[in-house]
């Protein structure tokens, strides 16, 4: 569904300066929704000649207002692709969590907070779910070169260059001369243990990263970690891992982050 086209009802005409420019607009638009991976381009232009036409069904002021202050007057949110869901044959799902989270997400720019997304980390992309502005819900794929960075729940993740020069989302752990990100991903498998073709997701896995003078090192362990570091500071981080009994491959997010501030302390 989406948020602001609400035609007129009926054989009801369309009246004011725009009227000509308004019906090209829906006639145009009607074609568009036959068509289920259309990308929502027009978010812009649909805000703007329909606020008339919105006017002439009833709204409340006030609800406009309110759609319009949490998903903004332009298209930089509301824009992208329809989402729909092609796994439902699947076992587990592609999202790192399965209902989503509240985030806060920085597009071109702009920050919108208070959205609910699904982030699907087996094709690294971003689903908005958002309400149009009679109650209806929907869903859409935000655009990958447009988001900035984004708050989920206490994560907060960035979209920088991986270690193969590809962009993509990317767990901030810690930022520094040296700093740490974590990249989540999972795989779509096939299961024929049952003799039955059938296919799976597997559980979320996570990849980390060191980004050192603007490139991006996976570390496994200890020794891969500390690899990472100048000479003259590898027998200190290695001392300080065995000392306090550290192993990077099982660390949080958080004891990653008290790790990173000392090793940025040398």
């Amino acid at each position: 569904m989406y948020p602001v086209i609400a035609p007129p009802a009926g054989n009801a005409r369309i009246s004011g300066p725009n009227s000509g420019m308004q019906s090209i607009f829906f006639s145009y638009f009607q074609g568009l929704l036959s068509n289920p991976g259309c990308i929502l381009t027009l978010a812009s232009i649909m805000l703007h000649m329909a606020l008339p036409v919105i006017s002439q069904t009833g709204l409340p002021a006030n609800v406009l207002a309110e759609w319009e202050k949490k998903y903004g007057k332009d298209a930089d949110l509301l824009n992208g692709e329809k989402y729909f869901y092609p796994y439902s044959r699947a076992e587990g799902d592609p999202f790192l969590d399965r209902e989503g989270r509240e985030a806060t997400l920085r597009i071109r720019g702009k920050v919108f907070g208070g959205q609910m997304i699904k982030y699907d980390i087996y094709r690294q992309q971003l689903v908005l779910l958002y309400e149009d502005l009679y109650g209806g819900t929907g869903s859409l794929v935000l655009r990958n070169e447009w988001v900035e960075s984004f708050d989920y729940g206490p994560a907060a993740f960035t979209r920088i260059k991986g270690p193969y020069e590809e962009r993509g989302y990317f767990q901030v752990i810690y930022e520094g001369s040296i700093s740490c990100y974590r990249r989540w991903t999972k795989e779509y498998k096939m299961d024929l243990s049952s003799g039955v073709q059938n296919y799976y997701f597997t559980e979320p896995a996570r990849e980390d990263y060191l980004m050192k003078e603007d490139y991006l090192y996976r570390y496994r362990n200890n020794r891969s970690f500390t690899r990472i570091f100048d000479a003259g500071d590898q027998k200190t981080v290695r001392t300080y891992l065995g000392q306090n009994r550290l192993k990077v491959k099982k660390m949080s997010a958080s004891q990653m982050g008290h790790l990173m501030e000392y090793c940025n302390s040398l």
